[in-house]
């Protein structure tokens, strides 16, 4: 049995962790034909999430809790919508239907396709405990009708529970303070056409919401959003924050300072910001380059922004990278930089980029400040602050040796804090308490 090799005396929790007797991935608690000692109990782990792509940050994080989950030999089963899986590969087990089309918009409240996919899985796979990450922009809140009495737990990792929108920002700029309801009509964050699907999404979340046995958010920013205006299953959510692979820290840096930015070209990101930024301390740093990756709505204007300022020549688009090819690049910077003027929900490019080595440049918003210590791993500026972020940016490419020293001690604390065994074994208990509160 699964359990051969542990002690005799196995309690009743402990056989229902260990079964292991259904259709649909047959197996037994073990990792490549060889017993793996480092869980206690082996459960069966079912992850439900809106993408199967590697197209942002909340799919890399499933993908490596997946793999470190089954490492540590527990079975995992992952369940995703086919939206964008066009774009590359899926990692997912299991999809049902998706699309980024209009249809998206009625999509997100009621996905036939995702419920009666799901009982499907439910019945053949029967997990231990459902592991919920992204659900409210595909799966659909119809997915938690389907969970009875299964243990289910919900990993808030940005605020679309408690925002439509999902950035808490208005069209102004500024950020919301007001519960999501008619106010997003009123304030332009949501056409009067979208409201109606959007009302009726919040109303099945917010009924069938009490079938999560334990909510976690992925920063303390986050969990005090969640608190201030989240629905009753949400206000008391713990924090875990996700893991990233060990690796070890880059053993150069490029002979001339290099900054980084990367992700979506939108004004959320404040890429503007960096590129005036960059501009003011472009004739103290003469041979300084700065390197943007990604692609979106505003990659024109950016463009355009860099000619006005002269930058042409110091500016370079690289457009969307994979993942694989955004890290290689990280390796060799001086300075990544994260602008953002949203309150992200964490910033996963902060944490990869100090697993590399690499000091990190961030402004002081969201949870964006919960991944570095300032001035020891890096530095935290106001956000949309010009001068502030000129500023210590020609700090920071002035000092090649205290450079170096912030990303050396940024690879320790994410290796401490970021882990991805240790984001395995903090998820891994917050399942076990789950399991124990549903009984």
């Amino acid at each position: 049995m699964a359990g051969e090799g542990r002690s005799n005396a196995i309690s009743p929790r402990a056989m229902f962790w260990l079964r292991v007797d259904s259709p649909l991935g047959r197996t037994m608690c073990r990792h490549h034909g060889s017993p793996i000692p480092t869980a206690e109990f082996c459960m069966r782990i079912l992850v439900l999430t809106d993408y199967g792509t590697l197209d942002g940050g909340a799919e890399v994080i499933v993908l490596g809790l997946r793999e470190a989950l089954r490492a540590r030999g527990h079975v995992v089963h992952v369940f995703t919508s086919s939206a964008g899986a066009d774009v590359g590969d899926s990692f997912a087990d299991t999809r049902c239907f998706g699309t980024k089309t209009a249809l998206r918009t009625p999509l997100q409240s009621l996905n036939f396709s995702a419920a009666r996919t799901l009982r499907r899985v439910l019945e053949e796979f029967r997990p231990d405990v459902i592991h919920v990450n992204l659900y409210l922009t595909q799966l659909s809140p119809l997915i938690l009708r389907e969970f009875g009495e299964i243990p289910a737990v919900y990993y808030a990792q940005w605020y679309r529970a408690i925002c439509p929108l999902g950035t808490r920002r208005l069209p102004s700029g500024e950020t919301c303070q007001k519960r999501a309801g008619t106010v997003c009509v009123g304030s332009g964050c949501l056409p009067s056409w979208d409201w109606p699907f959007m009302w009726f999404q919040m109303q099945l979340d917010q009924a069938w919401g009490n079938r999560f046995s334990r909510v976690a958010a992925i920063s303390h920013a986050v969990a005090r959003r969640l608190k201030q205006f989240g629905a009753a299953h949400l206000v008391n959510p713990a924090v875990i924050y996700p893991g990233t692979p060990v690796v070890s820290p880059r053993t150069d840096m490029a002979s001339d300072p290099v900054v980084l930015a990367a992700g979506r070209m939108v004004p959320d990101k404040g890429f503007d910001i960096l590129i005036r930024a960059f501009a003011k301390i472009a004739r103290s740093q003469p041979r300084a380059q700065l390197i943007l990756l990604g692609d979106g709505p505003q990659l024109s204007s950016l463009r355009e922004l860099s000619q006005q300022l002269g930058m042409s020549d110091r500016v370079e688009f690289r457009g969307r990278r994979s993942h694989a090819e955004t890290q290689h690049t990280i390796r060799s910077a001086w300075v990544v930089c994260m602008p953002s003027l949203w309150e992200e929900p964490l910033g996963m490019m902060s944490v990869e980029s100090q697993m590399q080595g690499v000091a990190v440049l961030a402004s002081s918003t969201g949870g964006l400040p919960e991944t570095l210590a300032d001035n020891e791993t890096g530095a935290v500026v106001p956000p949309g602050d010009v001068a502030a972020l000129s500023k210590t940016l020609e700090t920071l490419l002035g000092d090649r040796e205290r450079t170096w020293n912030l990303g050396m001690r940024g690879h320790q604390r994410a290796r401490e804090l970021f882990g991805l065994d240790v984001a395995a074994v903090r998820f891994e208990s917050f399942f076990h308490q789950a399991i124990e509160n549903r009984g």
